[in-house]
C-alpha cells in the first residue's frame, strides 16, 4: 500500500507555502516587465530624437487661412535608419459663425518666428444685425 504523505498546514486549516511561491514569482514579473517597459521606452525616445529631420518642423508650420477655415497646422519629418521616411502633420481650424461681429485672422512670419492675429469687423455682417432699439 502507497504510504500518504502528511501535508504542512498553517493555522488556518490551509497547505502551508502554496500561496507565496506564486505571488512571489508574480511579483519577480511584474518587476522585470517594469524594467524592460522602462528601457524600452528610453530606447524608443533615443531613436526618435536620432530620426527627426532637423528643420521640417518650421518647414510644416502653417498658421493662417485654408478655404474656409482659419488655425494652424503642424508637422514634422522622421527617417528610418534604411532611408524610409514618414511626415506626420496635425491640423487646427476654427470656423466662426457667419453673423459674427469681428473677423479673426491668425499670421505667422517665419523668419521673426513672430505668431500675429490681426482682428477686424466682420464684412459679412449686417449692421442692423442685433442692434434693434425699442421705442
Amino acid at each position: 500500500m502507497a504510504r500518504r504523505r502528511n501535508q504542512r498546514r498553517d493555522r488556518l486549516g490551509r497547505f502551508a507555502g502554496t500561496g507565496t511561491k506564486v505571488a512571489s514569482t508574480a511579483k519577480g514579473a511584474r518587476t522585470a516587465a517594469k524594467a524592460a517597459t522602462k528601457t524600452g521606452a528610453k530606447k524608443v525616445a533615443t531613436d526618435v530624437g536620432k530620426s527627426y529631420v532637423s528643420g521640417s518642423f518650421s518647414k510644416n508650420l502653417v498658421v493662417g487661412q485654408g478655404g474656409e477655415y482659419k488655425g494652424l497646422k503642424v508637422g514634422a519629418e522622421f527617417k528610418t535608419p534604411k532611408g524610409r521616411g514618414v511626415l506626420v502633420k496635425g491640423i487646427l481650424g476654427y470656423h466662426g459663425k457667419p453673423e459674427r461681429k469681428l473677423d479673426i485672422t491668425p499670421e505667422l512670419n517665419l523668419k521673426q518666428k513672430k505668431l500675429s492675429v490681426h482682428t477686424t469687423p466682420n464684412p459679412n455682417r449686417r449692421a442692423s444685425a442685433g442692434t434693434k432699439l425699442r421705442r
